[in-house]
């Protein structure tokens, strides 16, 4: 009886999300399940939502897509408590100008620039926004005073956003330097174009046996326990995850100059062009503490969730204005 009085005082927020896309919010959903009663609901017909925020105190909507859309539109949103998240793909599409956000209390976004760059372009309140980064679990990251070594590491879908010609050509001149470099990539091509182009210019720079191509790693930790440096060719990022897992665990990043990454990483970890990276590599200047420290001063995951459960309380207790 104790405990189902103690269940009853807690808030319910329902997370709502399609299949698939839930992987930032997994954790996040085990850390508050401890003071809130949480639930998630991964979308298939968009009457789940109808259904899942009448018992809501919270909604969250995780991604800016249809659910949003939707749910925004619904007449219990008037007064239902309603949270957005937003990573960075939706900020480049239509979705923000389908959704009424009127009725959304909070748009939480992960990073800065993908804050300023969406309120300029689709007229959002920016009182209604506010900046919380994805945390990263430091304990679940093994750190080691890490030394200069010839392993790289490449983690993430490889995409156009990735920058997958401009990985192979930096990589290139790394190895001109040192052929005793190789480039290990952890994740998976979602274009065929890209796996016919690597394909070819591995056989084009004769780099088939320093190349390793390994798929989706669902031991992240595990993997990189070997590697020396993470490689980051990206064009424009909300905050690169794996990059900052591996600084975690004391590997120097290696990161390009995307759009964005002034705004969240230290100068000197960032390279406008491929001499800088291989400079960067070659230089033989490593502080794993430094790249630890960093990430566990500036993206704790507990600081994270501590900042939203501050917003729940102020959400709350916000008049809803309609």
């Amino acid at each position: 009886m104790r405990v189902d009085s103690e269940k009853s005082n807690k808030k319910n927020i329902v997370f709502f999300v399609k299949h698939g896309l839930d992987s930032f919010l997994i954790d996040i959903i085990n850390a508050l399940s401890h003071d809130y009663v949480t639930k998630k609901i991964v979308v298939t017909n968009l009457k789940q939502i109808d259904e899942g925020m009448k018992c809501a105190d919270i909604c969250w909507f995780e991604w800016c897509d249809e659910l949003i859309s939707y749910g925004s539109k619904l007449d219990i949103a008037k007064e239902k408590n309603i949270i957005c998240r937003i990573h960075s793909y939706e900020s480049f599409t239509e979705y923000p100008c389908n959704v009424y956000w009127k009725n959304v209390d909070k748009i939480i976004f992960v990073a800065e620039h993908i804050r300023n760059f969406t309120i300029d372009n689709f007229n959002i309140d920016k009182e209604k926004t506010m900046v919380i980064p994805n945390g990263i679990d430091i304990p679940k990251w093994t750190f080691q005073d890490r030394k200069p070594g010839f392993n790289i590491a490449y983690v993430g879908y490889i995409n156009y956003k990735k920058g997958p010609m401009l990985l192979l050509h930096t990589f290139k001149a790394i190895y001109d330097k040192n052929n005793q470099y190789k480039l290990y990539i952890a994740g998976k091509f979602q274009d065929t174009r890209d796996v016919l182009y690597f394909n070819q210019m591995i056989r084009a720079f004769e780099l088939e046996n320093n190349v390793i191509y390994e798929g989706w790693q669902d031991n992240l930790d595990k993997w990189l326990e070997d590697k020396n440096y993470i490689l980051c060719t990206s064009i424009l990022e909300s905050q690169n995850i794996s990059v900052m897992q591996a600084m975690a665990k004391g590997i120097k990043p290696i990161i390009h100059n995307f759009v964005g990454a002034n705004e969240i990483y230290p100068q000197c970890l960032i390279w406008n062009t491929i001499n800088d990276a291989l400079e960067m590599v070659t230089n033989n200047k490593y502080d794993s503490q430094e790249y630890n420290y960093f990430v566990k001063n500036n993206f704790e995951f507990q600081d994270q969730i501590e900042k939203l459960k501050a917003l729940f309380i102020k959400v709350m207790i916000s008049i809803k204005r309609n």
